[in-house]
């Protein structure tokens, strides 16, 4: 599943001359993990394209949503509470939302505003393939909910 959203709307009915672009694209390289890549810019006009993909993802894949943001070049307050309330929903469905950072403005907003319990790692390298946390945290979503998850 792939989208985009074309920012055509500006402040006070202005065109947005900047064209800006959202893509979300959703892959799954296993049966319990899901990554939804973004690329270009999180803002209050491209927000409801990430939450419904979040949304989507919580409630029909695997244990694990991987949000991989290291192609967004910009990140607003509302894409960190966009992440905050896709990880309570994904906590309240026994699953985990993990947050692949990178680019300076996405770390900068996680750190300053982002909560403490929010899983972040530094590359998309780190959820792919054989990695011990990510046992460990199917293991423990596993034994707290045998039946969640698809």
């Amino acid at each position: 599943m792939t989208d985009q959203f074309l920012n055509t709307g500006g402040s006070a009915g202005e065109p947005n001359l900047r064209g800006t672009l959202l893509h979300v694209t959703r892959s799954r390289p296993s049966p319990s993990i899901v990554i939804l890549s973004v690329t270009g810019e999180v803002d209050a006009t491209t927000i409801d394209v990430l939450r419904e993909h979040l949304s989507c993802a919580i409630a029909t894949t695997g244990r694990l949503v991987v949000v991989d943001l290291s192609g967004v070049t910009f990140l607003s307050v509302s894409g960190i509470e966009a992440l905050i309330d896709a990880d309570d929903h994904a906590r309240e469905h026994y699953r985990a939302l993990c947050v692949v950072t990178g680019p300076r403005c996405v770390n900068r907003m996680v750190e300053v505003c982002g909560p403490n319990h929010l899983i972040t790692v530094d590359t998309i390298d780190e959820v792919r393939g054989p990695n011990p946390w990510v046992s460990d945290l199917e293991g423990h979503l596993h034994a707290r909910h045998p039946d969640a998850g698809c």
